[in-house]
């Protein structure tokens, strides 16, 4: 591992975990309670958000920063990791009725957030752009095929295409982006003020999602049936490095692995939860694999990173 790579990395990674760090610690303290944690997470979900990647498309060409090649590349490989945990789901004998936690488990990852900050701390205003770009890909992706796998695992429960593509286009970073990248392509002028005004609220949004991670974790309890804990497996560390070492077979730049990389590698994403809940699923074994996934994933990131650079 090369000492240079791997400081890089942690200069990157240590103050997003620091944050998710100083949330638990808040919440254990009780400076911020449970009524905080869910009120800023719908405040950075419907709000900051969507306003960050808004302005951050103004005066940007995502075409000009990134190929068409990455995003279509990572559109597959979560496919590739849906249809790979499907496979799994069975091949481990996971109960009928987990099936559908098991895979969302497996292929569903905190983009919007977790992914988000790393790379807007690495590459600053590019990483805001790219990032929203493959965020929202995931916003739309992830939305359906959690729906596929725990609609097929649950008794008299079937598809709502209307409701499904409801909660797509009314879901804020899809509208932030496409909204962001209107006004740009037709040149609407936006008043000074108003930029600056929305670039501040943008600045809170992602200090604010992370501190909310960590007050959530801080109620969490760590302990899972071992399937499950495959699961997290497949999302943090399988996925991503056979996914990113595929990406340099194909000739990904290293600046694209990266991004494929801290992409792929997310941990479960909150909204699993959630959605589990909503199907009847079992809500606090998905809970569970969220916290342990952060964890896990968080180490993953800083000392994986550094070597899949050294050798790609």
């Amino acid at each position: 591992m090369e000492v240079t790579a791997f400081m890089a990395i942690l200069d990157v990674s240590i103050p997003v975990l620091l944050l998710i760090v100083v949330g638990a610690f808040l919440r254990n303290r009780g400076v911020i309670d449970d009524s905080f944690v869910a009120s800023g997470s719908r405040f950075v979900f419907a709000v900051g958000m969507p306003t960050l990647l808004f302005f951050s498309m103004l005066g940007a060409s995502p075409s000009n920063l990134m190929s068409w090649q990455m995003p279509l590349f990572f559109a597959v490989g979560i496919l590739l990791t849906f249809g790979f945990a499907w496979w799994l789901s069975g091949r481990v004998k996971v109960s009928e009725h987990e099936r559908g936690i098991f895979i969302q488990i497996a292929f569903r990852g905190n983009t919007g957030v977790f992914s988000l900050a790393l790379v807007v701390n690495m590459f600053g205003d590019e990483g805001v752009v790219i990032g929203g770009v493959l965020a929202s890909i995931t916003s739309v992706m992830f939305n359906v095929l959690a729906e596929i796998a725990l609609s097929r695992f649950q008794k008299d429960h079937t598809i709502s295409h209307k409701a499904l593509l409801g909660t797509i286009m009314r879901n804020p970073m899809i509208i932030g982006v496409v909204a962001g990248i209107i006004v740009n392509f037709i040149g609407l002028p936006i008043p000074s003020q108003v930029v600056t005004t929305g670039k501040y609220l943008g600045s809170v949004t992602l200090p604010l999602a992370l501190l909310c991670i960590g007050g959530s974790l801080a109620t969490s309890r760590f302990i899972l049936p071992c399937r499950i804990s495959l699961a997290i497996a497949v999302k943090v560390f399988l996925s991503p490095v056979i996914l990113t070492c595929l990406a340099a077979l194909l000739g990904f730049s290293e600046h694209e692995q990266l991004y494929l990389f801290l992409f792929f590698g997310a941990p479960v994403a909150a909204s699993a939860y959630v959605v589990s809940v909503a199907h009847g699923s079992n809500g606090k074994v998905t809970a569970n694999a969220i916290a342990t996934s952060t964890l896990v994933g968080s180490l993953v990131i800083v000392f994986v990173t550094p070597v899949l650079l050294a050798i790609l």
